[in-house]
């Protein structure tokens, strides 16, 4: 009976991944038909809806938490330097780059301050398991997503307070940081807690049990937040549709230029194929969810629109590069051939193959 159920939560993880794009686009439709024409009864249900957002975001952050192995953290020193590297790309560059095509295509204030959000939060720990199935370095990529979650309860407010004053949008300190801490810092402690209690009375089978299960809850979460966003904001939403439209257009080039930079750069600096994915992964993924839970706590629920649609872009070109790590992993082995073991080359070869 429980090999079933935990099959059964497997096949809905898988299921859910493979359609992701469609229940967030129906998450977003279903949430607009709604809240486009019954706005002002969604008005007085604000108080109630602004605690749920913030249920919901940290259900979905929550198993993510208790999937972290945070002594990894001890292996920093052997990897320090492309460590540093993709801090300064997730955490300097990421909400930068993005302020800059801003500039260049003008749009809303506030969302231009919800793009800037999105890319100035921690980036996402799916990266630890798409690193993983690129055969790539995973002590890396768990490094990155662990340290950028705690860095992100420092950074992450002075980004936000200072594009906050330059898009002349109004966010108060003490409410980034609070949020911070009930959606970032809760659930990291929380599901430390969570994860050494199961290890302990189960050990890492147990521990791959609940693995498997919950990515199911934060993809739920993550349709049910979106859902929420655009039938909270859907009377903005229709009004200022071209808005909206318009912030695919740097979400695009973000991505797109900041995925060729990375695999150039690495093969200049002969960055190992291993860790080059887990760079890629470890910083150009961001956790969405995080950007949605400050802006709507800050009260700016239009602020929260770039991040419901980042996926859009964010899922289909990483799965992309995902899906075509073996020709990523020949460009290394080409630049420089030991940057890709002749072994794991000729593996990753065999494995699309088959």
């Amino acid at each position: 009976m429980e090999k079933v159920e935990i099959g059964k939560m497997e096949r809905l993880k898988r299921h859910l991944d493979k359609f992701l794009l469609v229940y967030i686009g129906i998450a977003m439709v279903v949430g607009l038909a709604i809240g486009a024409p019954l706005f002002r009864q969604i008005e007085t249900i604000k108080p109630f809806l602004k605690i749920l957002n913030l249920v919901i975001i940290v259900l979905m952050i929550y198993p993510m938490m208790v999937g972290l192995n945070f002594g990894e953290l001890w292996n920093i020193p052997k990897v320090w330097k492309q460590f540093l590297f993709a801090l300064i790309i997730g955490l300097v560059y990421a909400p930068l780059f993005m302020a800059l095509l801003i500039r260049i295509i003008p749009m809303n204030s506030y969302l231009s301050f919800g793009l800037v959000l999105v890319f100035s939060v921690p980036c996402t720990s799916m990266a630890i398991a798409a690193t993983g199935l690129a055969k790539g370095n995973t002590e890396l990529a768990t490094i990155l997503v662990a340290i950028q979650f705690i860095l992100a309860l420092a950074i992450s407010p002075l980004w936000i307070s200072l594009f906050g004053s330059a898009y002349h949008v109004p966010f108060p300190m003490f409410i980034i940081i609070e949020t911070l801490v009930i959606i970032v810092l809760i659930p990291m402690l929380v599901g430390y807690a969570t994860k050494s209690t199961i290890k302990r009375r189960g050990g890492d089978a147990a521990i791959s049990k609940a693995r498997s299960s919950l990515p199911s809850v934060s993809f739920l979460a993550l349709f049910t937040m979106i859902f929420l966003i655009f039938m909270e904001q859907g009377h903005l939403i229709v009004l200022q549709w071209q808005s909206v439209m318009v912030t695919f257009v740097p979400l695009i080039l973000y991505y797109s230029i900041t995925i060729l930079l990375l695999t150039a750069l690495d093969l200049i600096f002969k960055v190992k194929y291993r860790d080059h994915m887990a760079i890629v992964f470890g910083t150009v993924g961001k956790n969405e969810g995080t950007a949605m839970a400050i802006a709507l706590a800050g009260g700016i629920g239009l602020g929260a629109v770039p991040a419901a649609i980042a996926p859009l872009i964010q899922v289909p070109l990483l799965a992309t590069y995902l899906k075509f790590h073996w020709k990523v992993a020949g460009l290394f082995s080409k630049r420089s051939p030991h940057l890709v073991n002749k072994y794991e080359l000729h593996e990753i070869e065999i494995e699309e193959e088959k």
